[in-house]
C-alpha cells in the first residue's frame, strides 16, 4: 500500500487572497446548530476498476460550472457568528476546487485483510457489518472531523477520496451537513455522472446558488402545527436531556443491516392485506384516480417492522411515549413556487415528521398498525400548510432548532429514508477500465454494490439512515445504538421470517 496524495490542511490564505473571494451567506435553513454539528462521509464500493483521474477531473469540472461553485467554497464565520461561503475567484493547484486524495493497494479485495470484510447482501434480514470498521477506507490523512476543521483552514467543503484495488474501487465523498442533504447529494452524483459521460451541456445550474429561495418559508402560516399541544418547552427539553445524558456519553456501536428484497416484498403484502381486511369490503380498493387504498409504501412497512425490533426490550404493556422522528424531504412539497422541479436544489430542505405512539401501541398491535400510523402522519403533517407551520417554529427558536414533540420521558427513534435518492443507481460506467479476459456484470457495471454512511460530531442514539435499495432490491439501513443492544437485535433477526 502507498499513499499517492496526502490531504493535509492548507493554511489560511493571505488577506489579499481572501478579499478576492466572492462571499455568499449560507441559506437560513443550512446554517443551523443541527447541521453544523455533523460531518458526513459516504463510501461507495464498486466491483469495477475505475479510472481515478476521470472521476477526479470530472468532479472538478462540475464544480467549476456556473452555479456549482459553492461546492468549492471555503467555509467562514463572520463577526455576527453566521456562516459564509468564500468562493475563490479562480480555482488553482494552491486553492483547488475540491480536496482529493488516493490510496492504492496492489491486491484484490479478497486478499486484503480489511477489504475482504466489506459487507455483502444477505439472503435473510441480518447485521452484515460495522461501518466504523472501515473508517480507514473513507478518511484520508488530515480528514475533517468537525466544523472547525473547515473554518480554520483553507479546505474546500467537498472532499473526494479514492481507494484502488486490483479488482475494485472505493469512492468516498465527505462534506459538512451545512452544504447539502441526501437529495442534494443525489443532485451532485447525477450531475457528476453527466460530466463524466461528456454530457456537460445537460447539467442544469442549481436553484438558489445566488439567493436563498426559502427565505419566506415559515413566514406566512395559515394554520398551527397539528402537534402544537405536544410541543416540548424548555423544562420538558431539560428533563428529556437529563434523562438521555447517559445515552449520549455511553459507548455506542454502529452496525449495518441488509433486508433482502423478497423479505420486504412479502412483509408489505402481508401488512397491506392485514390493513385491507379492516376496510368495509374486507379488501383493498382502487379510487377514481387509480390510487390503491389502503396504501403503504415499502418505507412505511420497513420502519414499522424495524421499530418493533428496536423497542422489543421495553415492557410490552408500557404506556411510555415513543416518538418516531422522520426526516422528510421538502422539495416536492415546496414545488413549484419555492423550488422548481427542473433544477437541482443542492442545499438542505428537510423537515421532521413525528409519529407519537405508546410502547404498548407498537408491541401489542400488528405491524400494520404502526405502518398505517406512519403513513397517516406523512399525509397529515407533510402538506404545505403544515410544513409552513413547522418551519415557523424553527424561525421562532432563538437557537434555530427544530421543535421537539413528546414528553421528557419519551423514547425517540430517528429515521432518514434516502431511498428516493437512488444512490445505488449512480452511473460511473464511463470511468470503468475494461480488463482483458475478465467477465463483467454489464447490467450493473459502474454502479455501486455497497454504500455506507459515517458521520462525525453528533451521533444520535437510535438514529437510523435507510440508505436505500441496491440494484437487486435489497434494503440497507444502519445506525448507532447503546453497546450491547445490537446483540439483542441480532437474536431477533435470527428469528425473522
Amino acid at each position: 500500500m502507498f499513499n499517492l496524495l496526502s490531504l493535509k490542511p492548507t493554511p489560511l490564505p493571505t488577506d489579499g487572497t481572501k478579499t478576492a473571494d466572492r462571499v455568499v451567506p449560507l441559506h437560513f435553513f443550512d446554517d443551523s446548530p443541527l447541521w453544523r454539528s455533523i460531518i458526513l462521509y459516504s463510501l461507495f464500493v464498486f466491483d469495477d476498476i475505475l479510472e481515478p483521474e476521470k472521476l477526479h477531473s470530472s468532479l472538478e469540472r462540475l464544480i467549476r460550472k456556473e452555479g456549482w461553485w459553492k461546492l468549492g467554497a471555503r467555509l467562514r464565520q463572520n463577526k455576527t457568528g453566521a456562516l459564509e461561503y468564500h468562493i475563490p475567484s479562480i480555482f488553482t493547484e494552491e486553492r483547488p476546487a475540491l480536496a482529493y486524495s488516493r490510496v492504492v493497494h496492489n491486491t484484490t479485495v479478497a486478499e486484503h485483510p480489511l477489504a475482504s470484510r466489506l459487507p455483502r447482501a444477505s439472503t435473510k434480514p441480518a447485521i452484515v457489518g460495522n461501518p466504523d470498521e472501515f473508517l480507514d477506507f473513507i478518511r484520508p490523512e488530515g480528514r475533517p472531523m468537525k466544523l472547525g476543521d473547515y473554518l480554520n483552514t483553507d479546505r474546500p467543503q467537498l472532499g473526494l477520496h479514492i481507494v484502488s484495488f486490483r479488482d475494485a474501487t472505493l469512492v468516498s465523498l465527505y462534506w459538512p451537513h451545512t452544504l447539502f442533504d441526501a437529495m442534494g447529494k443525489k443532485a451532485l452524483l447525477d450531475a457528476w455522472s453527466l460530466v463524466l459521460q461528456g454530457m456537460e451541456d445537460e447539467v442544469a445550474a442549481p436553484h438558489g446558488s445566488d439567493v436563498d429561495p426559502l427565505v419566506t418559508l415559515g413566514t406566512n402560516i395559515t394554520e398551527y402545527h397539528k402537534l402544537n399541544t405536544h410541543r416540548m418547552g424548555i423544562l420538558g427539553l431539560i428533563g428529556y436531556g437529563l434523562g438521555q445524558l447517559g445515552s449520549f456519553v455511553r459507548k455506542k456501536e454502529n452496525r449495518i443491516v441488509c433486508v433482502p428484497f423478497a423479505f420486504v416484498q412479502a412483509l408489505r403484502e402481508r401488512v397491506v392485506a392485514d390493513l385491507a381486511s379492516q376496510e368495509p369490503t374486507g379488501a383493498a380498493r382502487i379510487d377514481e384516480k387509480g390510487m390503491q387504498h389502503p396504501f403503504l409504501s415499502e418505507g412505511d412497512v420497513l420502519v414499522a417492522w424495524w421499530t418493533r425490533l428496536v423497542i422489543a426490550h421495553l415492557p410490552p404493556r408500557s404506556s411510555q411515549t415513543v416518538v418516531l422522528n422522520h426526516a422528510y424531504c421538502l422539495r416536492a412539497t415546496l414545488t413549484p413556487d419555492l423550488i422548481p422541479s427542473n433544477a437541482p436544489y443542492v442545499s438542505n430542505a428537510v423537515g421532521f415528521i413525528p409519529v407519537m405512539l405508546r410502547v404498548s401501541d407498537i408491541l401489542q398491535n400488528p405491524t400494520a398498525y404502526v405502518a398505517s400510523s406512519v403513513r397517516d402522519a406523512i399525509v397529515d403533517l407533510g402538506n404545505r400548510p403544515q410544513v409552513e407551520a413547522f418551519s415557523a417554529l424553527i424561525r421562532e427558536s432563538s437557537a434555530k432548532m427544530p421543535p421537539f414533540f413528546g414528553n421528557s420521558n419519551m423514547h425517540m427513534i430517528t429515521y432518514s429514508n434516502w431511498t428516493k435518492a437512488k444512490l445505488f443507481q449512480v452511473n460511473f460506467a464511463a470511468a470503468v477500465v475494461q480488463r482483458d479476459g475478465v467477465q463483467t456484470d454489464k447490467l450493473h457495471s459502474g454502479r455501486p454494490r455497497y454504500i455506507q454512511n459515517n458521520q462525525f460530531g453528533l451521533k444520535l442514539p437510535n438514529g437510523f439512515p435507510i440508505i436505500g435499495k441496491d440494484n437487486y432490491g435489497n434494503y440497507w439501513l444502519s445506525g448507532y445504538m447503546m453497546k450491547g443492544h445490537w446483540d439483542h437485535i441480532e437474536e431477533l433477526l435470527a428469528k425473522a421470517t
